[in-house]
C-alpha cells in the first residue's frame, strides 16, 4: 500500500476509535433507559460508519460482522426490537467483538498480551 494510502488507512482507524467510543456511550446510555431516537440513531450511526469505512478498503470481515450488527440495530430503530437487558447484553457482546475486529484489522491480535 502506498504512503497516501497508509495515511488514510490510519485515519480510518481513528475515526474507528472514535465510532467505538460513540458505540459504548450509545449502549450504555441504552443500557441506563435512555431509548431515545437520537441514542439509538447515534449507535447505528458508529456501527455504519464503521462499515462503510470497512468497504472502502476491503476490510470484508470487519464489513460483514458489521453489516449483521447493523441490521440488528434496525431493528431497534424501526421498533421491531426493544432494548431489554438481554438484547443490550447482547449489543455489548456485538462492540466487544466489531472492537476486536477493527484491531484485527489493524494488525493488532487482540488476544495477545500488550495488546
Amino acid at each position: 500500500m502506498s504512503g497516501d494510502m497508509d495515511d488514510i488507512l490510519q485515519v480510518f482507524f481513528q475515526e474507528c476509535d472514535e465510532q467505538l467510543q460513540e458505540l459504548e456511550r450509545g449502549l450504555s446510555a441504552l443500557s441506563d433507559g435512555d431509548a431515545g431516537h437520537e441514542t439509538i440513531n447515534a449507535v447505528f450511526r458508529a456501527v455504519h460508519s464503521i462499515k462503510g469505512g470497512a468497504a472502502s478498503f476491503g476490510l470484508e470481515n470487519l464489513v460483514r460482522f458489521a453489516h449483521v450488527f447493523e441490521s440488528s440495530l434496525d431493528g431497534l430503530r424501526s421498533g421491531r426490537i426493544v432494548p431489554n437487558h438481554d438484547i443490550i447484553k447482547t449489543f455489548l457482546k456485538a462492540m466487544d467483538v466489531l472492537s476486536d475486529l477493527v484491531a484485527e484489522a489493524r494488525g493488532v491480535r487482540p488476544w495477545m498480551p500488550g495488546a
